[in-house]
């Protein structure tokens, strides 16, 4: 009986040829695709696919650009050709643990909690450049990041209790600490009108106001329930109405101006476990949800799409512990998936409310 082949296993082999003709993928894909269900990982040689669930009317408003694991090492400056003298020719850094990410014009930052590096990698040429030297500043794993118009970024430092102000080639800045007030630092964000540096704070439940040589000056919010109160802040970030806050135990996203008046509230019927916020010019707010690993998209406080879910392949994550948009570009630190994942954002997508949203 072993030349025999049973009708429920040849049904199985032509939906999964059909299946694999319809999205023109190899014969290793299709075993993949057999074993994994429909969670079909990019083959290098392919253009990445998009697999979110971002299929509506019109063109869609996410699809997957590209991924970044690593890239050629950059050689740099001092420091790069000394490496170069050092190492030889350039080697390829691979991304081991990308908790953050943040940029501007053509250069990202990427933060890697792994061996405690910021690298710098260059979206024209795809090097990546580490900021080792940086890591000796930091008593913990560095955290989120704030990258400035300027290029000098700014990166959390929650077990120093400290924010850390570097200049764009790594050089320490300015030190952003308060030991009465600031003691588990959990985001940083820059009000680049004022120069007044704002870090929220996962112990104390408010938002420390630092002003531009590192001082205190003030405070946003404070422990509780309700508009304008928070208990457990995991993200900031800013747009038109002003600065939008995570909350995984409070209201999800909270919209407050930067003197910390209440304006608006949304999500509180689904988002479960907001990890990480991004705001584009059109002021549609990208917010991942840890409990799903998807990103949830709104328009005036009205979801309008979720993208994603778990998985390995692109358009999929495992663990979204950062995000950022410079242009129509959304990326996103996909974490225990060791990348960044570039999202395109169609700004004329027509897309309709989601029943419920």
């Amino acid at each position: 009986m072993s030349g025999y082949v049973s009708l429920s296993a040849l049904r199985v082999f032509l939906f999964l040829g059909l299946a694999c003709l319809l999205m023109a993928c190899s014969v290793a894909e299709m075993e993949k695709f057999a074993l994994e269900g429909d969670e079909l990982t990019e083959a290098s040689s392919n253009p990445v696919r998009d697999t979110g669930l971002s299929q509506k009317v019109g063109a869609k408003l996410l699809s997957a650009e590209s991924i970044i694991r690593g890239g050629r090492r950059s050689y740099e400056g001092f420091s790069g050709q000394l490496g170069r003298l050092m190492i030889g020719e350039a080697d390829e850094i691979e991304l081991q643990n990308p908790v953050a990410v943040g940029g501007v014009d053509g250069m990202l930052y990427i933060v890697d909690a792994g061996p405690k590096i910021v690298y710098k990698y260059d979206l024209v040429t795809n090097e990546i450049e580490p900021l080792g030297s940086i890591a000796t500043h930091f008593q913990g794993d560095p955290g989120n990041i704030y990258v400035a118009s300027d290029r000098s970024f700014y990166v959390v430092d929650s077990i120093g209790r400290q924010v850390l102000h570097f200049s764009e080639h790594g050089e320490l800045r300015t030190v952003f600490q308060d030991l009465a007030n600031l003691s588990r630092p959990i985001d940083v964000i820059v009000n680049e009108k004022s120069g007044d540096v704002l870090v929220a704070d996962g112990s104390f439940s408010h938002i420390v106001v630092f002003n531009r040589i590192g001082k205190a000056i003030g405070a946003i919010g404070q422990r509780g329930t309700g508009p304008g109160r928070f208990r457990t802040i995991t993200f900031m970030t800013s747009g038109a109405d002003g600065l939008y806050v995570l909350d995984r135990l409070e209201l999800p996203v909270q919209v407050i101006d930067w003197q910390g008046n209440y304006r608006y509230s949304f999500g509180e019927s689904e988002l479960s476990d907001p990890s990480a916020i991004a705001v584009d010019r059109d002021q549609r707010a990208f917010i991942s949800d840890g409990s799903t690993n998807n990103i949830q998209v709104y328009q005036d406080g009205q979801l309008i799409l979720t993208f994603g879910g778990g998985g390995s392949a692109a358009g999929r994550f495992r663990l979204i512990s950062g995000l950022w948009i410079n242009g129509n570009l959304l990326y996103v630190a996909d974490s225990l998936n060791r990348r960044v994942q570039v999202l395109r954002i169609n700004p004329s997508a027509a897309l309709p409310v989601i029943p419920g949203g």
